[in-house]
Formats: structure tokens, sequence, C-alpha cells
């Protein structure tokens, strides 16, 4: 049912919850259970608590330029530091943005009937009952909002950078030593937040646990894994479950980029426009021609010949 509720995100953009119900209902074969609005919720809540769905934008965002421009006004009395400036449909846009508890907001459940209170004298809990009532039929209300009108979509920053890690987990693999391999692995899946998308953290103690569920990897220390991690350009940081470690994934995906590039200049211009090439990525600069013949040792002649080939 879940990838039957992806689907329908992917193929029509946006959706409310209950034409996702009616959808994920209709592609049921024939002759087969069909599953129960209540599953479907759950699973659906799965996928928005995992942060796979969210709550499309504001669709008719309130904002007054008028107001902006007075706040804009107010705000040059204080002394400017470095004040970003937006644009109109910047601020258009940041305004319908909804804030993480909004996107990650799931659908809440029907309330059940409290029998039970009867059991109690009525002069005790005449005004609880009440209050009860009142708060089912919110509870009510919001769960028939979210279903006929709040607009659903798949929340794709979670899937490029559970893609992201993925990649950058398989491309070092092979150059990783013996034995490294589970904790390197351990690292990744231990990662659980995802609010920077350029870097992973997980903290020791759940790169531990996943440790331990791999075989023949629960005898190591933490002194050892600790030591691979940092072998792995892994940085020690401080996080709310005690020492935690981070990768960045910029570093990772910027050295197979430059790999890529490398590669398919040494197929086109040959050996030597690879050394120069690899020599000025290094270097991260401009680097004089004198410079790049003292450190290649090659040829003036075919550094020349060479480098303008490249220009």
């Amino acid at each position: 049912e879940s990838e039957a509720l992806i689907e329908g995100l992917l193929q029509n953009g946006r959706l409310t919850f209950d034409q996702l119900v009616g959808r994920t209902i209709s592609k049921v074969p024939e002759g087969t259970i069909r599953p129960a609005r209540e599953e479907i919720q759950m699973n659906f809540n799965r996928l928005v608590h995992a942060r796979y769905v969210e709550r499309c934008p504001k669709a008719e965002p309130h904002f007054n330029p008028q107001e902006d421009e007075q706040s804009t006004t107010a705000r040059r009395k204080v002394p400017k530091t470095a004040e970003e400036v937006l644009s109109l449909e910047q601020k258009v846009v940041n305004t319908a943005t909804l804030s993480d508890p909004e996107r990650f907001s799931e659908i809440p459940y029907s309330m059940e009937d409290a029998s039970k209170t009867n059991d109690c004298p009525s002069n005790a809990v005449a005004g609880a009952k009440r209050k009860h009532g009142a708060f089912e039929v919110d509870e009510e209300l919001n769960s028939t909002i979210a279903e006929n009108e709040v607009l659903w979509r798949v929340n794709f920053e979670k899937f490029i950078f559970c893609l992201k890690k993925k990649f950058c987990a398989d491309r070092k693999k092979p150059k990783l030593k013996v034995g490294t391999h589970p904790i390197w692995e351990s690292f990744f899946e231990a990662n659980l937040t995802d609010r920077d998308t350029n870097s992973v953290t997980s903290s020791i103690n759940r790169i531990l646990e996943k440790l331990g569920q791999k075989e023949g990897s629960a005898a190591m220390t933490v002194d050892h894994v600790k030591r691979v991690l940092g072998d792995l350009q892994c940085t020690l940081t401080n996080s709310e479950d005690g020492e935690a470690f981070t990768f960045d994934l910029r570093k990772m995906v910027e050295a197979c980029r430059n790999e890529e590039i490398e590669s398919l200049v040494k197929k086109k211009y040959g050996q030597e426009a690879f050394t120069i090439f690899r020599l000025l990525v290094t270097q991260g600069c401009a680097v004089e021609t004198d410079q790049i013949i003292d450190t290649t040792i090659l040829d003036k002649q075919i550094v020349h010949s060479t480098l303008y080939k490249l220009w």
C-alpha cells in the first residue's frame, strides 16, 4: 500500500488523502482483499513521519507588500551588518512555505467513544465530558479537512539525500581496508536526521547498535570504531545523544565529480593533459604556465599545446 501511495503522488504531483485512498483501492486486483481505510492511513502516516511525504505549501499565501515595506523601513534604523535582500517573488515563496511541524503533520486518527466515563458520578464528569466532546469534534473536523482539502506531495529532498548517501557509501567501499566495511555501512544506517542534506551525522551509540546487528562485528571496541571513522574523514562532534560523527557529502561528491572529469580529459587529450588538469584541480586556483612546467616536468612545447587544447 505504501508503494501505491508513493506511486500515486509521483504520477499526479499532488493529491488529497481522500484521492489517494480511492486510487489505492482501485489499483487492487479483483478477487483479492482490499485494504481498509484505516490501514492505508497508517501506512500514509508512516511515510509522513519518515518525511518521504509532505504537505504542499499554502495555495494562497497572505502577503502584503506595504506591510513588508514598513518593516523594512523600521529595520533600516538599526545598523545593518549583512542583511540579505530578497526579491518580491522570494518573499511570497517564504510566506507560502510551511514550517517543519506543519509540513510533516500526520493525519489525526478519529477519537474512540469514551463510554467508560458514564461509570463516574455525573456531577464530577459533566464538565470534563463536554470538553472531551468538543475535543473529539475538533479532531474529526481536522481529520476531515486533512483528507479532503490538504494537498500532499513527495518530499524530493529526502529521496535525493538517501540517494546521495547510497552513492557516497558505495563509491568509497572499494577503497576501504579489510574489516572496515561494516563500520562504514553502520555509520550511514545509523543516520536519522536529515536537516542538513549535505552531511551525515550519526551518534556513536547508534553506530554501535547497528554494528552489533552485523555478523562478526559485535566484538569491535568503541576505540577501534572511532579510529576507523577518523581514518574515513568523519569528524567528531557533540549531539543530544552524546558523541557523534559527521561526514561531509559535498567533499565526496566533488571528488567523484573531479574523477569523472579527469577520466574524460585523459581519454580525449591523453596522459599529459590529465597530469596538467589534475594539477589545476588540486591547486584550486590560477597557476602560472612556468609553474606548471616545473611541477609536471613536461616539455615546454607540450605544456603550451596541451593548455591551448584544454582552453
